[in-house]
Formats: structure tokens, C-alpha cells, sequence
């Protein structure tokens, strides 16, 4: 893999603050549901921005290696490890049925909209199973400046409509550090995988 990104020095004014905001967050020593919540408020910010929605628009259209989904790498926190990721998702896509693991997950809409829908476990299984019997608890629709706040080990899927979704990522950790789960719904059947390939990308002026 490339060098991952690990500075501000380039990076667009407003997601440079944010890093900076999110950092602060951490060496303020706040347990880490605290820490996503109040970051929800400075992503917000982030998505209104208008050097980024510029810099959207020049992102690549479709984001994959060997067929597997990727993920821009704009930033990895060298002290604290949260991540800045962006995904784009051609027309139609509908995702598999999935957690993010350990992870925590701030997912922001730049363009395009999706519905996101929700599951609980109706089983007693261990984090990582082999198995797994779900229920749907719900959906909603995400446009653009809305953030989707997605706690470790929460199961969700993502439809996206007749047009292309652009959507900015905050991680607690990148993708490839921890282990997701997939979701069968209708044999009940649980893999394991490593997320989405990491792609370095400058998110600079």
C-alpha cells in the first residue's frame, strides 16, 4: 500500500479544522461515544463547505480494486488513528447487509441520496459469529448534508437511488484494521472481511 496520508499541512482549510477539532476531542481524554457525538456537530460544518463540494466533484467516479469496493484515503491521525475516507456509489447500488465491526462511523452526504436500512441480532451470538438471525428495526433516507452516525457492531444496509451518491467518511480506525461482518438474511449466514480497499488521495487546495 502507498504511504498513507498523515498531514493537514495541504489539506482544504475546513477539513484540516475539523482533524484538528477531532484531535483536540481525544486529548481531552472523553470516552469515545462522547468523542463521535460532539464530532457529529463539526462534520456538519465540514459537509457545508464549498472549497470541499468543489473538490467532490473531481473525485473518481467509481472506486474498485479487483472488483472489491474502495474507499479514498484522504487522512490517517498518526496519534489517534481516525481516519477521513470518502465513497462514491454508482446508481442503483444496494450494499450487502453489514456492521463495521469495533469501529465507530460518521458518514456524511455530499451529493446524491440513499435509504439506509437498520437490523438487531434476535440472537445471542458472540460479536464475530458464524451465524446470525435478524430482524429489520427500521429505515431512513439520507441526503445531502445529512450524517449517518453508525456505532461499533450496529448492522445496517445502504440503497442507493437512480443517481450516484457522494459521501464523506470519519472512522475511528481505517478499514483493514478490524474485522466486518456480512450478513446472509436469508440463510443466516455470517462472513467475515477486512472492509473497503484503501485508495490515498490528496483532499488539498
Amino acid at each position: 500500500m502507498k504511504q498513507i496520508p498523515s498531514s493537514t499541512a495541504d489539506m482544504l482549510p475546513a477539513a484540516a479544522a475539523f482533524v484538528e477539532r477531532l484531535r483536540a476531542l481525544f486529548d481531552a481524554g472523553q470516552d469515545e461515544a462522547r468523542i463521535w457525538e460532539s464530532a457529529c456537530v463539526y462534520f456538519r460544518e465540514l459537509l457545508e463547505d464549498r472549497d470541499l463540494k468543489r473538490h467532490a466533484s473531481t473525485w473518481p467516479k467509481s472506486l474498485s480494486i479487483e472488483g472489491k469496493p474502495g474507499n479514498l484515503l484522504f487522512y490517517e491521525d498518526p496519534d489517534h488513528g481516525f481516519v477521513l475516507n470518502a465513497l462514491i456509489k454508482a446508481p442503483g447500488l444496494k450494499t450487502s447487509v453489514h456492521d463495521h465491526g469495533k469501529s465507530w462511523t460518521l458518514y456524511g452526504i455530499i451529493e446524491g441520496a440513499e435509504k439506509v436500512v437498520r437490523f438487531d441480532r434476535l440472537d445471542a451470538g458472540p460479536r464475530v459469529p458464524e451465524t446470525a438471525q435478524l430482524v429489520e428495526t427500521g429505515s431512513h433516507d439520507v441526503s445531502p448534508g445529512y450524517i449517518d452516525f453508525v456505532p461499533p457492531w450496529e448492522i445496517h444496509q445502504e440503497h442507493n437511488t437512480n443517481q450516484k451518491t457522494v459521501g464523506l467518511i470519519v472512522r475511528s480506525q481505517r478499514s483493514g484494521t478490524f474485522v466486518q461482518n456480512r450478513f446472509e438474511l436469508a440463510t443466516g449466514k455470517v462472513s467475515q472481511y477486512d472492509g473497503p480497499v484503501q485508495l490515498p488521495y490528496k483532499l488539498c487546495i
